[in-house]
């Protein structure tokens, strides 16, 4: 009889001491977490003190306020809305991420990128979500990457307030600025709403309708506020990584801190290994088995569904997608830092044979025709500018094996195989 109270005690106390423990941990761990830290500043005058301005430092000082919806309903009670860092559960297969989700803590991560011209900067935001759920099938995925890019001018002594952004999700892109004349085959989605220096976005939560499955707008007081439970979490860049610690209730009751992560993490990827146990099944999708394989891309691989645009143009070439899409501002030049490309298409001139003319041109990219008609612009003496941006050459992110072929179009549409185009495919300098 002894010995059995002696087992039970021993028994009652392991289990006691195991849930003092737990509580013990978790008390640390909210009250680690309930301490938010301030909001990263970073002034002009700051970044400027040891005379170098760097692409963290202007990504940090744009970084924009996240509100993200929350859908309660799916997604593990929501998780599935939370951003994070494509490697949040510690390896760098993407292709177990649906599991890992409701295992793993889901710390906040914004990935950034800088890209520069004489006159512009051009800075992007991307957030990634570990699943893409809804309440059917087809509209379900294993990883969701979903983005934002902002046109910058430049000036010296200053930093001054992004003049217009596009925002990305499921393909779908809208510019958004104070009175911007948006070309026809271009979506105007309103004013860009701003907190200082910062955008304010939008980002929807997980579901079906439309306007869910994390598109992004700007957050002018839009009508499109949907969350199931009126669930939210307000995102902002403290430079600490960490996990909502609720998300009931408006956005500014659940403040949550990120981190910056350099998008350059991801893109140094691109070219593999692929497979279950990388990032990504090919060099533009991430590695994913859940309902439908491999159908989340990568920035450099998104395909335009509402605007003009080659794959990927529109973190390989802000600045020409900014010019096309916006008729009032003038954002053409050359890249004085562009590290999210893989090639530099440049067409100097073309020739056509006597008694023929050349009309338009055709980019192709491997099988894949890339270019529309309207891409060019051809000169009676032969010089060809690229349309809407007065340059001669575009920034295109590709596979570095891509075999590029350029056609002479003649005003019926038929090809001219004699023309003489004076045009180069230039390989970028690889980074690592």
């Amino acid at each position: 009889m002894k010995h059995r109270l002696k087992i039970r005690f021993i028994l009652l106390l392991g289990i006691a001491l195991f849930f003092v423990g737990k509580a013990l941990l978790y008390g640390r761990w909210t009250a680690a977490r309930r301490s938010v830290p301030q909001r990263v500043e970073l002034s002009y005058a700051e970044a400027m003190a040891d005379g170098i301005l760097t692409p963290l430092e202007i990504a940090t000082h744009y970084a924009p306020e996240i509100h993200a919806a929350v859908n309660v309903l799916i997604s593990s009670s929501g998780k599935g809305d939370f951003i994070s860092a494509v490697d949040f559960d510690g390896d760098m297969s993407a292709q177990n991420n649906w599991e890992h989700m409701t295992d793993a803590p889901l710390l906040a991560v914004v990935y950034w990128s800088v890209q520069e011209t004489e006159a512009y900067y051009f800075v992007g935001y991307d957030f990634y979500h570990p699943r893409d759920d809804a309440e059917i099938w087809l509209d379900k995925h294993e990883n969701d990457f979903e983005g934002i890019m902002l046109a910058v001018p430049k000036a010296e002594g200053a930093f001054l307030p992004p003049v217009c952004m596009y925002a990305q999700g499921h393909g779908g892109v809208f510019f958004y600025g104070d009175g911007l004349a948006v070309a026809a085959d271009s979506h105007y989605g309103g004013i860009l709403a701003l907190d200082g220096d910062r955008p304010v976005i939008y980002v929807a939560p997980n579901g079906t309708l439309s306007h869910a499955g994390h598109s992004i707008e700007s957050d002018a007081g839009h009508s499109l506020y949907w969350s199931v439970g009126n669930s939210g979490i307000r995102y902002y860049h403290g430079g600490e990584a960490q996990t909502p610690l609720t998300f009931k209730g408006p956005y500014d009751s659940n403040p949550c801190s990120y981190r910056l992560e350099p998008l350059l993490s991801l893109w140094t990827h691109r070219n593999g290994p692929y497979g279950e146990r990388y990032i990504f099944a090919s060099y533009g999708a991430f590695a994913g088995d859940n309902y439908r394989a491999n159908a989340a891309n990568p920035a450099w691989a998104w395909r335009n569904k509402t605007a003009f645009g080659f794959s990927g143009s529109f973190l390989s070439d802000p600045a020409w997608t900014f010019s096309r899409a916006i008729c009032n501002m003038g954002f053409s030049a050359d890249y004085t830092f562009n590290p999210y490309a893989d090639w530099k298409i440049t067409v100097q001139s073309v020739l056509a044979p006597e008694g023929k003319r050349i009309s338009t041109l055709r980019l192709w990219q491997g099988e894949w025709l890339i270019s529309t008609p309207d891409w060019w612009n051809i000169a009676e003496d032969g010089a060809v500018e690229i349309a809407g941006d007065g340059r001669v050459s575009l920034w295109i992110a590709a596979p570095r094996n891509t075999l590029w072929r350029l056609e002479a179009i003649d005003p019926d549409g038929a090809g001219i195989p004699d023309a003489i185009l004076q045009w180069s495919a230039e390989l970028m300098p690889m980074i690592e």
